[in-house]
């Protein structure tokens, strides 16, 4: 019997599985961050009997979440290594 022909494994870095996996992994990280920094923002609303705490809350959960997400994105694609 002739040996079937296989496809030979693609790279790490050509892997869709792994760039979905980062892909989905952005989103989660980010949404959780904005949503993390929303409830914060409305706790110390409900405190301080104050209005813009939520706004405060949502902008540092962002920019946590963009600053987060710029780190995943460096370990996935090996830049910033000697």
């Amino acid at each position: 019997m002739a040996d079937s022909p296989r496809k030979p494994d693609l790279p790490q870095d050509e892997n869709p599985w792994r760039t979905a996996g980062l892909v989905a992994g952005l989103g989660v990280e980010l949404a959780v961050c904005v949503g993390l920094g929303w409830w914060l923002g409305t706790v110390y609303d409900d405190r301080n009997g104050t209005d813009y705490g939520y706004l405060t809350g949502v902008v540092v959960g962002l920019v946590a979440g963009i600053g987060s997400a710029v780190a995943l994105i460096r370990k996935f694609t090996g830049a910033g290594r000697p």
